[in-house]
Protein backbone atom coordinates (compact mmCIF):
# COMPACT_ATOMS: atom_id res chain seq x y z
CA UNK A 1 0.00 0.00 0.00
CA UNK A 2 1.32 3.22 -1.29
CA UNK A 3 1.90 5.76 2.01
CA UNK A 4 -0.52 8.38 2.37
CA UNK A 5 -1.81 10.87 4.87
CA UNK A 6 -5.01 11.26 5.47
CA UNK A 7 -7.11 14.30 8.04
CA UNK A 8 -7.79 13.10 11.25
CA UNK A 9 -9.59 16.20 12.69
CA UNK A 10 -10.51 15.69 16.29
CA UNK A 11 -14.14 15.09 17.61
CA UNK A 12 -15.26 18.70 18.46
CA UNK A 13 -17.29 18.22 21.42
CA UNK A 14 -14.61 15.47 23.22
CA UNK A 15 -12.09 17.49 22.64
CA UNK A 16 -13.97 20.74 24.07
CA UNK A 17 -15.03 19.19 27.07
CA UNK A 18 -11.84 17.45 27.92
CA UNK A 19 -9.86 20.55 27.36
CA UNK A 20 -12.22 22.00 30.32
CA UNK A 21 -10.23 19.18 32.86
CA UNK A 22 -6.82 20.37 32.31
CA UNK A 23 -6.69 20.94 36.19
CA UNK A 24 -7.09 24.86 36.95
CA UNK A 25 -8.71 26.56 39.74
CA UNK A 26 -10.73 29.02 39.68
CA UNK A 27 -8.11 31.38 41.26
CA UNK A 28 -5.65 30.02 38.82
CA UNK A 29 -8.06 30.24 35.58
CA UNK A 30 -8.64 33.68 36.72
CA UNK A 31 -4.90 34.54 37.16
CA UNK A 32 -4.57 33.35 33.91
CA UNK A 33 -6.87 35.63 31.95
CA UNK A 34 -4.90 38.38 34.33
CA UNK A 35 -1.33 37.28 32.27
CA UNK A 36 -2.86 38.35 29.06
CA UNK A 37 -3.82 42.03 30.03
CA UNK A 38 -0.31 42.35 31.30
CA UNK A 39 1.25 41.15 28.36
CA UNK A 40 -0.63 43.28 26.31
CA UNK A 41 0.42 46.06 28.75
CA UNK A 42 -2.81 47.13 30.16
CA UNK A 43 -2.55 49.01 33.48
CA UNK A 44 -5.61 49.13 34.45
CA UNK A 45 -7.55 46.02 34.77
CA UNK A 46 -11.30 45.36 36.43
CA UNK A 47 -12.56 41.47 37.45
CA UNK A 48 -16.22 41.40 37.92
CA UNK A 49 -17.81 38.44 39.62
CA UNK A 50 -21.47 39.25 38.94
CA UNK A 51 -24.90 37.63 39.60
CA UNK A 52 -28.18 38.47 37.63
CA UNK A 53 -31.53 38.22 38.34
CA UNK A 54 -32.22 35.00 37.02
CA UNK A 55 -28.74 33.67 39.54
CA UNK A 56 -26.54 33.23 36.94
CA UNK A 57 -23.04 34.09 37.59
CA UNK A 58 -21.54 35.94 35.17
CA UNK A 59 -17.67 36.71 35.06
CA UNK A 60 -15.61 39.36 33.07
CA UNK A 61 -12.03 40.88 32.86
CA UNK A 62 -11.50 44.19 31.32
CA UNK A 63 -8.52 46.31 31.15
CA UNK A 64 -6.98 49.53 28.82
CA UNK A 65 -4.22 46.87 27.35
CA UNK A 66 -2.85 47.41 23.28
CA UNK A 67 -6.30 45.75 22.09
CA UNK A 68 -6.65 43.44 18.94
CA UNK A 69 -7.89 43.63 15.51
CA UNK A 70 -9.64 41.16 13.65
CA UNK A 71 -6.60 39.17 12.81
CA UNK A 72 -5.14 39.28 16.26
CA UNK A 73 -8.40 38.10 18.01
CA UNK A 74 -9.02 35.27 15.74
CA UNK A 75 -5.30 34.61 17.17
CA UNK A 76 -6.22 34.92 20.54
CA UNK A 77 -9.07 32.28 20.82
CA UNK A 78 -7.28 29.88 18.80
CA UNK A 79 -6.20 26.73 20.40
CA UNK A 80 -2.25 27.13 20.62
CA UNK A 81 -2.39 30.55 19.15
CA UNK A 82 0.90 31.98 18.00
CA UNK A 83 4.12 33.20 19.82
CA UNK A 84 3.92 36.24 21.62
CA UNK A 85 6.57 38.52 20.14
CA UNK A 86 8.46 38.77 23.08
CA UNK A 87 9.18 35.12 25.10
CA UNK A 88 9.27 36.90 28.64
CA UNK A 89 5.36 37.32 28.25
CA UNK A 90 3.68 36.11 30.89
CA UNK A 91 1.43 34.57 28.22
CA UNK A 92 2.98 31.17 27.68
CA UNK A 93 1.39 28.28 25.74
CA UNK A 94 -1.39 30.19 23.68
CA UNK A 95 -3.69 27.80 25.45
CA UNK A 96 -4.58 29.55 28.59
CA UNK A 97 -7.27 31.85 27.44
CA UNK A 98 -9.33 29.18 26.53
CA UNK A 99 -8.77 26.27 28.56
CA UNK A 100 -8.82 28.83 32.00
CA UNK A 101 -12.24 30.33 31.03
CA UNK A 102 -13.79 26.60 29.68
CA UNK A 103 -12.88 25.23 32.73
CA UNK A 104 -15.82 27.23 34.63
CA UNK A 105 -17.99 28.91 31.58
CA UNK A 106 -19.39 27.37 28.31
CA UNK A 107 -19.37 30.40 26.39
CA UNK A 108 -16.55 32.25 26.35
CA UNK A 109 -16.36 36.14 24.00
CA UNK A 110 -13.39 38.20 23.45
CA UNK A 111 -14.36 42.04 22.83
CA UNK A 112 -11.27 44.08 21.73
CA UNK A 113 -10.30 47.00 19.79
CA UNK A 114 -6.69 48.38 19.41
CA UNK A 115 -7.41 51.97 18.84
CA UNK A 116 -10.29 54.42 19.66
CA UNK A 117 -11.31 54.87 16.16
CA UNK A 118 -11.24 50.83 15.24
CA UNK A 119 -14.41 48.75 15.33
CA UNK A 120 -15.24 46.70 17.99
CA UNK A 121 -15.04 43.14 17.70
CA UNK A 122 -16.67 39.82 19.56
CA UNK A 123 -15.30 36.61 18.88
CA UNK A 124 -17.32 33.45 20.86
CA UNK A 125 -16.59 30.53 21.52
CA UNK A 126 -19.91 28.59 22.18
CA UNK A 127 -19.03 24.61 23.55
CA UNK A 128 -23.07 23.50 22.99
CA UNK A 129 -23.18 25.47 19.93
CA UNK A 130 -19.67 23.99 18.60
CA UNK A 131 -20.79 20.44 19.41
CA UNK A 132 -24.43 20.91 17.50
CA UNK A 133 -22.29 21.92 14.18
CA UNK A 134 -19.04 19.97 14.59
CA UNK A 135 -17.15 22.57 13.83
CA UNK A 136 -14.56 24.67 15.00
CA UNK A 137 -15.97 27.80 13.16
CA UNK A 138 -15.08 30.94 15.50
CA UNK A 139 -18.24 33.24 16.10
CA UNK A 140 -17.17 36.75 15.12
CA UNK A 141 -19.04 40.13 14.73
CA UNK A 142 -19.57 43.65 15.70
CA UNK A 143 -19.51 44.14 19.61
CA UNK A 144 -23.14 45.44 20.77
CA UNK A 145 -23.59 48.49 22.55
CA UNK A 146 -23.46 46.95 26.28
CA UNK A 147 -19.89 45.66 25.21
CA UNK A 148 -18.76 48.68 24.17
CA UNK A 149 -20.09 50.87 27.46
CA UNK A 150 -18.51 48.24 29.87
CA UNK A 151 -15.12 48.75 27.85
CA UNK A 152 -15.30 52.52 27.74
CA UNK A 153 -15.69 52.86 31.71
CA UNK A 154 -12.39 51.15 32.21
CA UNK A 155 -10.61 52.60 28.66
CA UNK A 156 -12.87 55.48 27.32
CA UNK A 157 -12.27 56.21 23.11
CA UNK A 158 -9.21 53.87 23.30
CA UNK A 159 -7.52 50.37 23.00
CA UNK A 160 -8.91 47.77 25.46
CA UNK A 161 -10.45 44.23 25.76
CA UNK A 162 -12.84 42.69 27.52
CA UNK A 163 -12.78 38.48 28.30
CA UNK A 164 -16.19 37.15 29.19
CA UNK A 165 -17.22 33.80 30.51
CA UNK A 166 -21.12 33.28 30.23
CA UNK A 167 -23.16 30.17 30.84
CA UNK A 168 -20.73 29.23 33.69
CA UNK A 169 -21.47 25.92 34.90
CA UNK A 170 -19.04 25.35 37.66
CA UNK A 171 -19.11 28.01 39.90
CA UNK A 172 -22.07 26.68 42.00
CA UNK A 173 -23.52 27.23 45.94
CA UNK A 174 -23.66 24.26 48.38
CA UNK A 175 -27.42 23.27 48.81
CA UNK A 176 -29.46 25.76 50.73
CA UNK A 177 -26.43 28.53 50.43
CA UNK A 178 -27.61 31.43 47.96
CA UNK A 179 -25.33 31.76 44.82
CA UNK A 180 -24.39 34.93 45.68
CA UNK A 181 -22.76 34.05 49.03
CA UNK A 182 -20.87 31.91 46.95
CA UNK A 183 -19.61 34.61 44.50
CA UNK A 184 -18.50 36.74 47.21
CA UNK A 185 -16.35 34.30 48.95
CA UNK A 186 -14.74 33.45 45.69
CA UNK A 187 -14.14 37.52 45.22
CA UNK A 188 -12.50 37.53 48.41
CA UNK A 189 -10.32 34.61 47.51
CA UNK A 190 -9.47 36.10 44.12
CA UNK A 191 -8.59 39.35 45.86
CA UNK A 192 -6.23 37.78 48.36
CA UNK A 193 -4.29 35.25 45.23
CA UNK A 194 -4.11 38.55 43.21
CA UNK A 195 -2.42 40.35 46.12
CA UNK A 196 0.38 37.49 46.16
CA UNK A 197 0.42 36.23 42.75
CA UNK A 198 1.08 40.06 40.99
CA UNK A 199 2.76 41.42 44.06
CA UNK A 200 5.38 43.04 42.00
CA UNK A 201 2.98 44.36 39.57
CA UNK A 202 0.86 45.46 41.61
CA UNK A 203 3.67 47.50 44.64
CA UNK A 204 4.59 50.68 43.31
CA UNK A 205 7.46 50.81 45.51
CA UNK A 206 8.55 47.34 43.93
CA UNK A 207 10.54 48.62 40.65
CA UNK A 208 11.17 45.26 39.58
CA UNK A 209 8.42 45.25 37.33
CA UNK A 210 6.04 48.16 35.67
CA UNK A 211 2.91 48.92 38.02
CA UNK A 212 -0.44 47.68 37.27
CA UNK A 213 -4.01 48.24 39.11
CA UNK A 214 -6.17 45.49 39.56
CA UNK A 215 -9.85 45.64 41.00
CA UNK A 216 -12.30 43.01 42.03
CA UNK A 217 -15.95 43.98 41.79
CA UNK A 218 -14.45 47.41 42.09
CA UNK A 219 -11.86 47.48 45.46
CA UNK A 220 -8.65 47.64 44.59
CA UNK A 221 -6.06 44.82 45.46
CA UNK A 222 -3.10 45.97 47.54
CA UNK A 223 -0.17 44.07 47.15
CA UNK A 224 1.18 41.42 49.67
CA UNK A 225 4.68 41.35 50.20
CA UNK A 226 5.06 37.48 51.60
CA UNK A 227 8.78 38.64 52.99
CA UNK A 228 7.57 41.42 54.65
CA UNK A 229 10.53 43.44 53.41
CA UNK A 230 9.53 46.34 55.55
CA UNK A 231 10.64 44.27 58.98
CA UNK A 232 13.15 41.51 57.32
CA UNK A 233 14.91 44.45 55.35
CA UNK A 234 16.75 41.96 53.78
CA UNK A 235 17.19 37.77 53.25
CA UNK A 236 18.91 35.98 56.02
CA UNK A 237 20.49 34.02 52.85
CA UNK A 238 21.02 34.54 49.06
CA UNK A 239 22.39 32.48 46.26
CA UNK A 240 22.92 33.48 42.47
CA UNK A 241 23.22 30.73 40.74
CA UNK A 242 24.33 30.89 36.93
CA UNK A 243 23.50 28.20 34.78
CA UNK A 244 24.59 27.14 31.13
CA UNK A 245 21.49 25.70 28.88
CA UNK A 246 21.69 23.22 26.02
CA UNK A 247 22.37 25.82 23.34
CA UNK A 248 25.09 27.30 25.17
CA UNK A 249 24.12 30.41 26.63
CA UNK A 250 23.60 31.11 29.82
CA UNK A 251 21.52 32.49 32.50
CA UNK A 252 20.88 32.61 35.87
CA UNK A 253 18.22 32.05 39.13
CA UNK A 254 17.78 33.41 42.40
CA UNK A 255 17.22 32.22 45.46
CA UNK A 256 16.49 34.07 49.03
CA UNK A 257 15.65 32.84 52.29
CA UNK A 258 13.84 35.41 54.84
CA UNK A 259 12.84 34.78 58.73
CA UNK A 260 9.93 36.98 59.37
CA UNK A 261 10.18 38.47 63.27
CA UNK A 262 8.22 36.68 65.83
CA UNK A 263 4.64 38.18 66.86
CA UNK A 264 5.98 40.20 69.76
CA UNK A 265 9.13 41.46 67.89
CA UNK A 266 7.08 43.27 64.59
CA UNK A 267 7.56 47.10 64.87
CA UNK A 268 3.85 47.78 64.72
CA UNK A 269 0.37 45.38 64.66
CA UNK A 270 -0.19 46.97 61.63
CA UNK A 271 3.02 45.29 59.98
CA UNK A 272 2.31 42.04 62.45
CA UNK A 273 -0.77 41.37 60.83
CA UNK A 274 0.20 42.35 57.38
CA UNK A 275 2.63 39.46 57.33
CA UNK A 276 -0.05 37.31 58.06
CA UNK A 277 2.39 35.02 60.24
CA UNK A 278 0.86 31.31 59.84
CA UNK A 279 2.09 27.54 59.48
CA UNK A 280 0.56 27.17 55.44
CA UNK A 281 2.20 30.43 54.81
CA UNK A 282 5.66 29.13 55.10
CA UNK A 283 7.67 27.51 52.75
CA UNK A 284 9.23 28.25 48.61
CA UNK A 285 7.47 30.81 46.70
CA UNK A 286 8.40 30.26 42.92
CA UNK A 287 8.33 33.44 40.76
CA UNK A 288 8.59 33.18 36.95
CA UNK A 289 9.60 36.64 35.51
CA UNK A 290 7.97 38.12 38.50
CA UNK A 291 5.02 36.39 38.58
CA UNK A 292 4.90 34.05 41.60
CA UNK A 293 4.06 30.58 40.13
CA UNK A 294 4.07 28.18 42.76
CA UNK A 295 3.95 27.92 46.29
CA UNK A 296 4.31 28.22 49.42
CA UNK A 297 5.13 24.63 50.17
CA UNK A 298 8.52 22.99 50.53
CA UNK A 299 7.79 20.94 47.05
CA UNK A 300 7.75 17.70 49.31
CA UNK A 301 10.81 18.52 50.95
CA UNK A 302 9.90 19.36 54.44
CA UNK A 303 6.32 19.06 56.03
CA UNK A 304 4.82 22.12 56.90
CA UNK A 305 5.31 22.13 60.63
CA UNK A 306 4.98 25.47 63.24
CA UNK A 307 8.61 25.76 64.06
CA UNK A 308 9.57 26.86 60.69
CA UNK A 309 6.42 28.91 60.20
CA UNK A 310 8.68 31.92 60.20
CA UNK A 311 10.72 31.23 57.18
CA UNK A 312 9.91 31.99 53.75
CA UNK A 313 12.00 31.23 50.88
CA UNK A 314 12.00 33.13 47.59
CA UNK A 315 12.96 31.36 43.98
CA UNK A 316 12.89 33.50 40.93
CA UNK A 317 13.69 32.74 36.99
CA UNK A 318 12.86 34.46 33.83
CA UNK A 319 11.80 32.35 30.53
CA UNK A 320 15.30 31.24 29.71
CA UNK A 321 14.80 28.00 32.45
CA UNK A 322 10.77 27.08 31.42
CA UNK A 323 12.17 23.84 30.14
CA UNK A 324 14.85 23.17 33.00
CA UNK A 325 12.00 24.12 35.44
CA UNK A 326 9.74 22.32 33.65
CA UNK A 327 6.31 24.81 33.91
CA UNK A 328 2.85 23.83 33.02
CA UNK A 329 0.34 24.74 31.15
CA UNK A 330 -1.25 26.80 33.68
CA UNK A 331 1.77 28.63 34.94
CA UNK A 332 1.29 27.24 38.79
CA UNK A 333 3.42 24.37 38.88
CA UNK A 334 7.06 23.50 38.32
CA UNK A 335 9.87 20.51 38.87
CA UNK A 336 12.76 20.67 40.12
CA UNK A 337 15.89 18.83 38.95
CA UNK A 338 17.13 16.39 41.39
CA UNK A 339 20.71 18.07 41.54
CA UNK A 340 18.77 21.49 41.94
CA UNK A 341 16.53 19.89 44.56
CA UNK A 342 19.23 18.14 46.77
CA UNK A 343 21.32 21.68 46.96
CA UNK A 344 17.80 23.55 48.13
CA UNK A 345 17.11 20.81 50.69
CA UNK A 346 20.59 20.00 52.12
CA UNK A 347 22.71 22.98 51.53
CA UNK A 348 21.01 26.33 50.70
CA UNK A 349 18.22 25.20 53.07
CA UNK A 350 19.82 24.22 56.20
CA UNK A 351 20.97 26.82 58.07
CA UNK A 352 17.63 29.34 57.61
CA UNK A 353 15.84 26.23 58.78
CA UNK A 354 17.79 26.01 62.15
CA UNK A 355 18.16 29.76 62.55
CA UNK A 356 14.30 29.82 61.88
CA UNK A 357 13.46 27.18 64.40
CA UNK A 358 15.71 28.63 67.14
CA UNK A 359 13.63 32.17 66.40
CA UNK A 360 10.50 30.27 67.18
CA UNK A 361 11.71 28.25 70.14
CA UNK A 362 12.70 31.27 71.76
CA UNK A 363 9.52 32.66 70.91
CA UNK A 364 7.69 29.63 72.14
CA UNK A 365 9.41 29.55 75.24
CA UNK A 366 7.82 32.62 75.94
CA UNK A 367 4.62 31.47 75.26
CA UNK A 368 4.95 28.56 77.63
CA UNK A 369 6.03 31.18 80.83
CA UNK A 370 3.29 33.43 79.45
CA UNK A 371 0.31 30.68 79.12
CA UNK A 372 2.01 28.87 82.52
CA UNK A 373 0.41 31.82 85.05
CA UNK A 374 -2.58 31.04 84.90
CA UNK A 375 -2.93 27.77 83.07
CA UNK A 376 -2.71 25.66 86.33
CA UNK A 377 -4.74 27.51 88.98
CA UNK A 378 -7.78 25.24 88.17
CA UNK A 379 -6.56 21.67 88.89
CA UNK A 380 -4.60 23.54 92.04
CA UNK A 381 -7.39 24.95 93.61
CA UNK A 382 -9.43 21.64 93.44
CA UNK A 383 -5.85 19.60 95.12
CA UNK A 384 -6.28 22.29 97.67
CA UNK A 385 -10.30 21.78 98.17
CA UNK A 386 -9.79 17.98 98.20
CA UNK A 387 -6.80 18.10 100.28
CA UNK A 388 -8.32 15.85 103.46
CA UNK A 389 -9.08 13.34 101.14
CA UNK A 390 -6.27 13.29 99.17
CA UNK A 391 -2.97 11.27 100.39
CA UNK A 392 0.06 12.96 100.95
CA UNK A 393 3.30 12.98 102.71
CA UNK A 394 3.49 15.78 105.48
CA UNK A 395 5.92 18.13 104.92
CA UNK A 396 7.25 18.34 109.02
CA UNK A 397 10.68 20.45 108.63
CA UNK A 398 12.25 22.38 105.93
CA UNK A 399 16.13 23.15 105.84
CA UNK A 400 16.01 26.09 103.00
CA UNK A 401 19.60 26.19 103.42
CA UNK A 402 20.75 23.41 102.53
CA UNK A 403 17.35 21.84 100.57
CA UNK A 404 16.68 19.00 102.95
CA UNK A 405 13.57 18.00 103.47
CA UNK A 406 11.70 15.89 106.69
CA UNK A 407 8.76 14.17 105.68
CA UNK A 408 6.11 11.79 107.23
CA UNK A 409 5.17 9.23 104.76
CA UNK A 410 4.85 5.86 104.23
CA UNK A 411 8.74 4.84 105.06
CA UNK A 412 7.92 6.46 108.05
CA UNK A 413 10.30 10.09 109.12
CA UNK A 414 12.35 10.70 106.50
CA UNK A 415 14.97 13.28 105.84
CA UNK A 416 16.04 13.86 102.13
CA UNK A 417 16.61 16.06 99.77
CA UNK A 418 13.55 17.99 97.34
CA UNK A 419 13.15 20.68 94.97
CA UNK A 420 12.01 23.75 96.99
CA UNK A 421 10.08 26.82 95.25
CA UNK A 422 12.23 29.50 93.81
CA UNK A 423 11.81 32.82 92.51
CA UNK A 424 11.99 31.60 88.83
CA UNK A 425 9.14 29.38 89.50
CA UNK A 426 5.58 30.33 88.42
CA UNK A 427 2.05 28.95 89.29
CA UNK A 428 -0.05 28.41 92.20
CA UNK A 429 0.03 26.61 95.10
CA UNK A 430 0.18 22.74 94.15
CA UNK A 431 1.41 23.57 90.31
CA UNK A 432 4.01 25.22 89.64
CA UNK A 433 6.24 25.73 86.14
CA UNK A 434 9.58 26.74 85.38
CA UNK A 435 11.42 26.81 82.20
CA UNK A 436 13.91 24.10 82.75
CA UNK A 437 14.39 21.01 85.57
CA UNK A 438 17.38 19.08 86.40
CA UNK A 439 18.26 16.34 84.46
CA UNK A 440 15.59 17.70 81.98
CA UNK A 441 12.86 15.66 83.18
CA UNK A 442 9.32 16.57 83.18
CA UNK A 443 7.66 17.01 86.32
CA UNK A 444 9.88 16.95 90.00
CA UNK A 445 8.23 16.91 93.57
CA UNK A 446 8.71 20.34 94.74
CA UNK A 447 7.86 21.53 98.52
CA UNK A 448 6.08 25.00 98.01
CA UNK A 449 4.24 27.83 99.91
CA UNK A 450 3.42 27.18 103.08
CA UNK A 451 5.58 23.66 103.37
CA UNK A 452 2.81 21.96 101.10
CA UNK A 453 3.59 19.61 98.40
CA UNK A 454 3.25 20.43 94.84
CA UNK A 455 4.55 19.49 91.42
CA UNK A 456 6.90 21.36 89.45
CA UNK A 457 6.61 21.22 85.67
CA UNK A 458 9.01 21.95 82.68
CA UNK A 459 7.68 24.26 80.47
CA UNK A 460 10.98 23.85 78.33
CA UNK A 461 10.23 20.23 78.03
CA UNK A 462 8.42 19.00 74.44
CA UNK A 463 5.51 17.28 75.96
CA UNK A 464 4.77 20.79 77.57
CA UNK A 465 4.57 22.53 74.65
CA UNK A 466 3.39 19.50 72.16
CA UNK A 467 0.26 17.99 75.27
CA UNK A 468 -0.57 21.27 76.92
CA UNK A 469 0.19 24.32 75.11
CA UNK A 470 -2.61 22.61 72.08
CA UNK A 471 -4.60 22.25 74.39
CA UNK A 472 -4.73 25.66 76.34
CA UNK A 473 -8.51 26.16 75.91
CA UNK A 474 -9.32 22.83 76.79
CA UNK A 475 -9.43 22.84 80.82
CA UNK A 476 -10.33 19.34 80.97
CA UNK A 477 -7.53 18.37 79.56
CA UNK A 478 -4.92 20.55 81.36
CA UNK A 479 -6.42 19.58 84.71
CA UNK A 480 -6.24 15.72 83.88
CA UNK A 481 -2.97 16.08 83.07
CA UNK A 482 -1.87 18.27 85.81
CA UNK A 483 -3.82 15.88 88.02
CA UNK A 484 -1.84 12.55 86.71
CA UNK A 485 1.55 14.39 87.12
CA UNK A 486 0.36 15.65 90.49
CA UNK A 487 -0.38 12.45 91.87
CA UNK A 488 3.12 11.02 90.75
CA UNK A 489 4.97 13.86 92.45
CA UNK A 490 3.29 12.87 95.66
CA UNK A 491 3.82 8.94 95.30
CA UNK A 492 6.90 9.15 95.47
CA UNK A 493 6.95 12.11 98.23
CA UNK A 494 4.90 9.75 100.18
CA UNK A 495 7.46 6.96 99.40
CA UNK A 496 10.71 8.25 99.50
CA UNK A 497 13.78 7.18 101.68
CA UNK A 498 17.33 7.36 101.46
CA UNK A 499 17.48 3.90 100.05
CA UNK A 500 14.95 4.42 97.20
CA UNK A 501 15.53 7.70 96.39
CA UNK A 502 17.90 7.41 93.60
CA UNK A 503 15.33 4.61 92.06
CA UNK A 504 12.81 7.41 91.75
CA UNK A 505 14.83 10.05 90.56
CA UNK A 506 15.92 7.62 87.38
CA UNK A 507 12.43 6.31 86.90
CA UNK A 508 11.36 10.21 86.60
CA UNK A 509 14.28 10.61 84.09
CA UNK A 510 13.14 7.49 82.04
CA UNK A 511 10.03 8.21 81.57
CA UNK A 512 10.84 11.81 80.01
CA UNK A 513 13.11 10.62 77.93
CA UNK A 514 10.89 8.51 76.27
CA UNK A 515 8.06 11.34 76.14
CA UNK A 516 10.46 13.54 74.64
CA UNK A 517 11.01 10.53 71.99
CA UNK A 518 7.22 10.13 71.71
CA UNK A 519 6.04 13.60 71.39
CA UNK A 520 8.69 14.05 68.50
CA UNK A 521 6.69 13.96 65.86
CA UNK A 522 3.47 15.61 67.51
CA UNK A 523 2.75 18.97 65.74
CA UNK A 524 4.02 21.75 67.23
CA UNK A 525 1.10 24.87 68.82
CA UNK A 526 -0.07 26.95 66.21
CA UNK A 527 -0.91 30.58 67.92
CA UNK A 528 -4.13 31.61 66.48
CA UNK A 529 -2.96 34.69 64.63
CA UNK A 530 -3.74 37.57 62.87
CA UNK A 531 -3.72 35.14 59.48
Amino acid sequence: MTEKHISVPPDVARISEGLRDTGYDFNAAVADILDNSIAAGADKIYVHLEVDFTDSVVISVVDNGHGMNEDGLVNAMKYGSSKRASAKSLGKFGMGLKTASTAFCRRLSVISRDSGESPMLRATWDLDEMAARNSWDLEVAAADATHKQVLDQIAPGAAGTVVLWENIDRVTAPEGQPIRKTVEKLASGLRDHIAVVFQRFLDVDDNRERNAHIFVNGEPVLAWDPFCIVETKEPIAEKKMDVQLPDGSKTSFTVRAFILPRKEEFSSDVNRVAARVSNERQGLYIYRENRLIHGPDWMNMFKQEPHYSLLRVELSFDHTLDNAFQVDIKKSRIELNSGLYEWLRDKFLAGPRREAETRYRKGAAGIAKGAAALLHSSASNVIEQKASALKTAEVAKVDEATGKVTVNNNSGVTTTTVRLLNSEDIGSTHVVTNGTLEHGVLWEPTIGKNSKAAVALNTGHPFYTKAYLPNKANSTVIQALDYLLWALAQAELNNINPDNQDAFEEFRIEVSRNLKKLVADLPDPVESGDS
